[in-house]
């Protein structure tokens, strides 16, 4: 299989080419900062690149970058006779941060409605590869939620610099959908075996899947995780994790809130 990755400099695109290279693929990846490369000899083309932050939160730069740039790699991935296009979009696209006091439950009867530029420009990429997809060019949208692991950028790095800093942290007993970037790698090789069966004799051609790790994650032993890795020992604390409950404000939502996938959406 002759895969090629974007999003070079990224931390996603970067872990999963070492996976799949070590698996024996035949994989390449670029970096799409300076336009579309040549595409021909590839037979799957997994999208990692994108913008996730602007200064101003610049909605234009979003739509340009994650809807815009996606549609035109899909076309010449297609053009070029790519069978396969893997997106990886996000979580976001449902709109939810999560509930303080009882679960947040994502489902596949769960409508989209984004919020976010981030998005709502996840989404608008989905919609236009669902209307590329057909028996020769399979479309396959990866809702991920967050991944964490060593060196992983975003939610767990702010949640990474936290634990450095406090010796103590609220103990709050939520659960949140996750992906460990082990678990990514993991998923995606099997993805990839598993492609030929989904492929043939079937109708459908877009595939829309919730990659999780078998159990949700508990953000308090998330951050006792980082701080032993850290070589220090960080005190969970039940009354700080009541005093936050009491500060209904979207970070808090997005740390202590619940908000997972069905079980149907194993992933794993």
């Amino acid at each position: 299989m002759n895969i090629l990755i974007t999003g070079k400099h990224g931390y996603i695109a970067g872990h999963l080419k070492s996976a799949l290279s070590a698996e024996g693929c035949q994989c390449d990846a670029i970096s799409l900062r300076t336009g579309l490369p040549g595409l021909s000899g590839y037979d799957t083309v997994i999208h990692c690149a994108a913008l996730v932050h602007t200064k101003g939160n610049d909605q234009k730069s979003f739509f340009d970058v994650n809807a815009g740039l996606t549609a035109a790699l899909a076309a010449e991935s297609k053009k070029q006779g790519a069978r396969r296009f893997i997106f990886m979009s996000t979580m976001a696209v449902y709109g939810v941060s999560g509930r303080l006091r009882g679960p947040a439950v994502i489902g596949r009867q769960t409508p989209e409605n984004p919020v976010t530029p981030y998005g709502k420009s996840k989404l608008k990429a989905e919609n236009i590869l669902r209307g590329m997809a057909d028996e020769r060019f399979h479309i396959y949208i990866l809702r991920l939620p967050m991944v964490y692991g060593e060196g992983a950028p975003g939610n767990y790095a702010r949640l990474c610099r936290l634990v450095e800093l406090t010796p103590v942290f609220p103990k709050v007993d939520n659960e949140r959908s996750m992906i460990s970037i082990v678990n990514l790698q993991n998923y995606m090789l099997s993805l990839l075996k598993d492609v030929e069966r989904r492929e043939t004799g079937g109708a459908e051609y877009t595939h829309i899947l919730w990659p999780q790790d078998p159990k949700p994650v508990c953000t308090a032993d998330l951050a006792k995780s980082i701080a032993a890795s850290q070589g220090k020992k960080l005190i969970l604390s039940p009354f700080l994790g009541r005093l936050v409950m009491l500060f209904p404000i979207e970070p808090v939502y997005k740390m202590f809130g619940n908000l997972t996938y069905t079980g149907e959406h194993y992933g794993l």
